[in-house]
């Protein structure tokens, strides 16, 4: 940790660092917390944030000085009454839960406060998680958990019944953007990606070996010969497309890419053109945009929307695409203007 620590809390989500203010003023802070978001999101800086508040020495206006020696103690990873828990592999094992489990037997340290800090709380397996709920629900005075999840329905019901559930608010286009920037992804693909997700994490796997470069390349080849209404747009589905579709996640991300496509030249179409609204640069669709009506491009759009749910259902991916293929290209065929 370091000092900019502080600031990316009220700089990702301010709203919950108000609220949390307004509760440590009012005496009023829960044992147990559920923060609940993606990678990215805030939910670490929260956490830490209040590890901050609770031990500072001299907090000022209701905020940690970051100097003092307890401030300085939990910014370096260093104090005693902070007990971190994270994943080995795959999950929290029932080994990591018992290293817990004697810690909450135990008395702070240096004060009476102590602070319980579970990350990957939907990693824990059943029985880990069953063997938390004691200490979860009757923790003792001055002992508080905080369990963070970026998948809250995989965290057991008995545990999210226990704990003050608290989500993270959807980043800013802006804040998404920059983190991406820092991360290192592309300026045209963070633009396509936070149309997709606003997780930072699942951006950076979707770059591993290009393969999110291709992906955006494979569905806009596919895209301009389906709005010229050729059916060579079929072998584009064979030989580019098939070959990204490698597992469910990369399928369910290209079929994202379709609609997104879409959306955007139906926005352009209607006179859109504000980069705020925009994924894919204006560019890339205004001429299809410019050459059907709306009510053509409007249809399409709405096509593109069942997609996601054709997968759910276990259709093949291939199918999916050469099926919409047909559709989209008889839309166009048949309503285009001469």
């Amino acid at each position: 940790m370091n000092e900019e620590t502080h600031p990316q809390a009220e700089q990702l989500q301010p709203r919950i660092v108000e609220r949390l203010k307004r509760v440590l003023n009012n005496h009023e802070l829960a044992h147990a917390y559920l923060l609940v978001g993606p990678t990215g999101s805030g939910k670490e800086e929260i956490a830490r944030w209040l590890a901050l508040r609770l031990f500072c020495l001299h907090p000022i206006d209701n905020e940690p000085d970051l100097t003092c020696a307890e401030c300085q103690r939990v910014l370096t990873g260093n104090h005693p009454d902070i007990v971190t828990a994270a994943t080995q592999g795959r999950q929290i094992k029932v080994d990591e839960v018992r290293h817990l489990k004697a810690e909450f037997t135990k008395s702070a340290m240096e004060g009476n406060q102590k602070l319980f800090i579970i990350k990957d709380a939907d990693k824990l397996t059943t029985g880990a998680a069953n063997s938390l709920l004691k200490f979860i629900e009757e923790p003792g005075p001055g002992v508080y958990i905080l369990m963070l999840t970026s998948n809250k329905s995989a965290v057991l019901p008995t545990i999210r019944s226990r704990t003050q559930i608290i989500e993270m608010q959807p980043l800013s286009r802006a804040a998404l953007l920059t983190q991406l920037a820092q991360a290192g992804v592309a300026p045209d693909q963070r633009l396509i990606a936070i149309g997709l997700t606003d997780s930072v994490a699942e951006v950076q796997a979707w770059c591993r070996d290009d393969w999110f470069e291709q992906a955006i390349a494979g569905v806009f080849k596919w895209f301009d010969q389906v709005g010229r209404g050729n059916l060579l747009a079929f072998v584009e589905v064979q030989t580019e497309l098939q070959k990204l579709a490698t597992d469910r996640k990369k399928q369910e991300v290209l079929l994202d890419l379709i609609t997104l496509i879409w959306r955007d030249t139906l926005l352009v179409a209607n006179g859109i053109t504000d980069q705020d609204r925009l994924h894919f640069s204006e560019g890339r669709v205004s001429a299809l945009a410019g050459h059907y009506s709306i009510d053509q491009l409007l249809a399409v759009s709405q096509l593109t929307l069942g997609i996601r749910h054709e997968l759910s259902q276990n259709i093949n991916f291939q199918n999916i695409v050469e099926q919409l293929t047909i559709r989209i290209i008889r839309v166009l065929r048949g309503q285009k203007h001469e």
